[in-house]
């Protein structure tokens, strides 16, 4: 009885074959492989073209149905095997196949997504999931190659059912089409760079692991070798590939005649391609750690009923990073509390963290009301270090402070005409600036009045207040200038509930009403009609009450 030998995984494989079917394994591989037919591009481009919109409209859905379709798998895998058995012709075909594919597919896509209306050009999260890869993404890449070369040397006997999941699993199309999104969009280099790498890190692993399958099967064999060369002396490979047997010096490097050198040269590639895919996964790592440790530390901003946080940033420097908290509270967080965030933010991510802390002040009685109005949802969750987040939500907070402010007791004779508010810090406080519309400025005492009543509607102990005096007053001229009729457009289009009023004797010598009146829109003509009126004309701002 014959000894077997070999490990039991090499005779599981080379029992899966005979020498017939590596022989079929090679002509089968080979011939869909380097199929440049019009139906290979054909499907090439609409599976990129359903990509590109998958992704616009953030369907995983769709771009999961690019991929089965997507053909791009089969010369990757012809490749693959030209590399283990050195088949130079083989392997030149399949990496001018592949090429172009590429080329055409970020082509295809950065034209659709360029044609794409405005409100589709935002990175969804279909498209940022793919801008970052890691070192997991090459291990996935890899682990998918195995399973591509497997089911190649199975011969559809028993693992046909798994074909649709490897063309899941490599996703080699939607990453390309980010990459044409990307460039179609406006060149984002950075979403251009990050799915070009994760495409060349799927590329990497599944030729790797793919080699290795073919290798361990016994393909480089005699009778495949011989069969290859029948092959292309058939003319089953298109001409570029003999081009590969007149590059000056190629065939003395040994390259293809040496398996060791072919698994080393894709191993230094795919070398190449870890540093920077290990370095995204420590980035990605820290941005987890300072994320998880601000989350913890803010807790001490969250007290229900008083305080919440309502926008969380988190910008992540070389050395430090800065957190910006924007904080709706009833009260007022001394710089105590601001420092011990820092310290345990620091200790649980273990790099400095500073903090910058913006306090909008709202009534205790509104806290409830305008949390909910935010959301429950944690305000630190989904931020991504290096980007800005809206700040919708504490504009809706200003406009609170903005209804407070018109329910201020003042006389009958002045409005309110606009607010803003300005987040302080601890020591010096908010300030709210004001604009007011009357005839005559409110005196000293009567601001400081308006200041109190501001600060006790907000209960807050701290607030500075600053107001700005709109005259109503008449201004008697002989012609309005330019400079005067365009110093009152600009009020108006500043504070939307003025107008202007214009009075004027009959006989103005040398003055147009209506080019007055077509400069200024909001605007009303009274005709004096009295003597002591008579070639004058008086022009001043009318408060719209309603």
């Amino acid at each position: 009885m014959t000894a077997k030998t070999g490990s039991p995984f090499r005779r599981l494989i080379r029992g899966w074959l005979h020498g017939r079917d590596r022989v079929e394994i090679f002509t089968d591989t080979a011939a869909a492989a380097t199929d440049a037919s019009p139906a290979y591009w054909t499907v090439l481009i609409l599976s990129g073209a359903i990509a590109s919109l998958g992704l616009a409209l953030n369907s995983a859905a769709v771009v999961i149905g690019a991929m089965l379709i997507a053909p791009l798998l089969a010369p990757v895998i012809g490749f693959a095997l030209a590399l283990s058995i050195g088949d130079g012709r083989l392997a030149l075909e399949t990496a001018i196949v592949i090429l172009l594919s590429t080329l055409s597919v970020v082509i295809v896509t950065a034209l659709l997504s360029f044609a794409l209306p405005l409100p589709f050009h935002t990175i969804t999260q279909e498209i940022a999931s793919r801008t970052r890869p890691t070192t997991l993404d090459l291990g996935i890449a890899a682990f998918s190659g195995l399973a591509g070369a497997a089911v190649t040397v199975s011969r559809g006997k028993r693992l046909s059912g798994a074909v649709p999941g490897v063309a899941v699993s490599v996703a080699l199309v939607p990453p390309l089409a980010v990459a044409g999104y990307g460039i179609g969009t406006g060149w984002n280099w950075i979403v251009v760079r990050g799915s070009l790498l994760l495409y060349t890190a799927n590329l990497a692993g599944i030729v790797m692991s793919a080699m290795i399958v073919f290798l361990i099967a016994g393909m480089r064999r005699e009778e495949v070798m011989a069969e290859g060369r029948v092959w292309h002396g058939a003319g089953g490979a298109a001409s570029l590939a003999a081009w590969v047997e007149r590059v000056p010096g190629l065939r003395s490097l040994g390259l293809m005649g040496s398996a060791w050198a072919r698994i080393g040269l894709v191993a230094v590639f795919v070398g190449l391609v870890a540093i920077p895919l290990s370095q995204s996964l420590r980035e990605i790592g820290r941005e987890s750690r300072v994320n998880r440790a601000v989350k913890t530390a803010a807790k001490r901003f969250q007290t229900p009923g008083h305080s919440f946080v309502v926008r969380q940033q988190v910008e992540i420097g070389g050395d430090r990073t800065q957190v910006i908290l924007d904080v709706a509270t009833s009260g007022w967080f001394s710089d105590s509390t601001r420092i011990a965030f820092e310290n345990q933010a620091s200790m649980i991510a273990g790099e400095r963290i500073l903090l910058t802390l913006e306090q909008v002040p709202v009534a205790s009685g509104d806290v409830p009301g305008l949390s909910a109005m935010i959301g429950s949802q944690s305000p630190g969750s989904g931020v991504i270090a290096h980007t800005a987040p809206t700040r919708v939500r504490v504009e809706s907070l200003r406009e609170e402070v903005a209804q407070t402010l018109g329910d201020v007791t003042l006389p009958d004779s002045v409005i309110i005409l606009g607010s803003d508010l300005a987040l302080g810090d601890s020591i010096n406080g908010p300030l709210i600036t004001y604009a007011y519309a009357s005839r005559d400025s409110l005196r000293g005492d009567a601001q400081q009045m308006v200041r109190g009543q501001i600060a006790h509607s907000l209960g807050l102990q701290r607030l500075r207040a600053r107001a700005n005096f709109i005259s109503l007053a008449e201004r008697a001229v002989s012609a309005p200038s330019a400079a005067v009729v365009d110093t009152f457009s600009v009020l108006m289009q500043r504070f939307p509930r003025l107008s202007v009023g214009i009075r004027s004797g009959r006989d103005v010598p040398g003055v147009r009403i209506d080019s007055v009146r077509a400069r200024l829109r909001k605007s009303t003509l009274v005709i004096d009609s009295s003597r002591a009126f008579a070639g004058r004309i008086s022009i001043g701002l009318v408060p719209q009450w309603h």
